[in-house]
């Protein structure tokens, strides 16, 4: 083979690559894209928050006028901050972990 001809043959590999590549890239972003899989990978990254509920809820009782509902929103707002701590992890406090474990180890290996 000369070396032109291997040249061609390269580019042509090459062209063949990117050409599936590329196409691998749009059935991806096709999948992704739609409506259930951004709303399942949103809470995968930023689960649903019992005490974000429980929290918006005892703020709604304590605002309405009913003398009646203030008990019950002083109680929904206290279980909110209660239930917080016993929540689930979520990407960005394993994140957040991880990087503190990493430096803790560091400053450990620091000292010996």
């Amino acid at each position: 083979m000369t070396l032109v001809q291997e040249d061609v043959r390269l580019a042509k590999a090459r062209v063949s690559a990117f050409a599936r590549s590329s196409q691998d890239r749009v059935e991806t972003a096709s999948v992704v894209g739609n409506q259930a899989t951004k709303g399942r990978l949103k809470m995968v990254v930023d689960p649903p928050s019992v005490s974000k509920t429980l929290r918006n809820a005892g703020v709604v009782l304590l605002v309405t006028p009913d003398p009646f509902t203030g008990i019950p929103g002083v109680a929904l707002l206290g279980a909110s901050y209660a239930v917080k701590s016993r929540e689930a992890a979520n990407l960005k406090s394993l994140a957040s972990e991880t990087a503190k474990t990493a430096r803790v180890i560091r400053d450990l290996q620091s000292l010996l």
